[in-house]
């Protein structure tokens, strides 16, 4: 697997202008990248001890939802607005400080998305993809990568914790995971602050000796503001929101972030 294409990137100086922020870092990318920017402080981030891994997308893939999405013949398009809308209802529902679980929003959200043109047990059928998630094609080599490096694993999920035991069981990386994270233990969704919180107290480390790692730039905007050192891959996005802050390292592949996060420094 080609892991080269992985860098470091830190924080500009003050002063630095808009157009040297987004200037590549030595020429390793050929589109743009949170990370892609010039070297300033190379102090910032040191290398973590714990890589916390985000699962579904990141780890899962959302697949095992598709295909009974297509055997209730809905359009192949719906997956992606839907799941979108469900990340923002979150999202809306911890930022006025209310929670609810993984399963509610998702059912809340599908039934919003068409329209009321699913019956309760069509979306009930739907919902019940996410206890079938199956793993990302990179998913095992990452996490045998991060093992091989000396890191602590742990996962990070908005989802249950007994949908991501059972997620790690099914793809065989159950033995190699020491904390299984979920946001229902602190009642708040990711990007709010609590889930990464949580991720450090069960670490007994410093906040910058836990590394996330994600595939949405959003979950890695959270991470930094709660102080966490943070590893992006692009898979899924191609392109980071731009006014989210960048991570601290970047690959086009899961493995690769991890080889990026074990080469800062000590």
């Amino acid at each position: 697997m080609d892991r080269n294409r992985t860098h470091r990137s830190v924080r500009p100086h003050r002063g630095e202008s808009v157009h040297q922020l987004l200037q590549p870092l030595r020429g390793h990318r050929t589109r743009p990248s949170p990370s892609s920017r010039p070297v300033g402080d190379v102090t910032t981030r040191i290398r973590p001890d714990v890589v916390v891994f985000d699962v579904v997308e990141t780890l899962a893939s959302l697949d095992a939802v598709q295909s009974r999405l297509s055997r209730l013949q809905q359009p192949t398009w719906l997956l992606q607005r839907w799941f979108t809308r469900l990340v923002r209802d979150a999202m809306a529902i911890t930022a006025a400080h209310g929670y609810r679980t993984f399963l509610d929003v998702a059912a809340s959200s599908l039934q919003a998305e068409t329209r009321g043109t699913l019956t309760p047990a069509q979306i009930d059928f739907a919902v019940a993809g996410f206890g079938e998630l199956t793993a990302q094609p990179d998913a095992a080599d990452a996490v045998d990568t991060a093992k091989r490096a000396g890191f602590r694993v742990f996962t990070l999920s908005n989802g249950s914790e007994a949908t991501t035991r059972a997620f790690l069981d099914r793809a065989g990386l159950t033995p190699q995971i020491e904390e299984v994270l979920s946001v229902d233990e602190v009642k708040a969704w990711k990007p709010a602050p609590p889930p990464y919180e949580l991720a450090v107290s069960r670490a007994r480390v410093p906040a910058e000796r836990v590394a996330l790692v994600a595939v949405h730039s959003w979950d890695i905007h959270g991470a930094h503001r709660a102080g966490l050192t943070t590893g992006w891959c692009p898979r899924l996005e191609t392109v980071a929101t731009p006014a989210f802050t960048g991570a601290d390292v970047s690959s086009d592949t899961l493995p690769g972030v991890i080889d990026a996060l074990a080469a800062l420094p000590r």
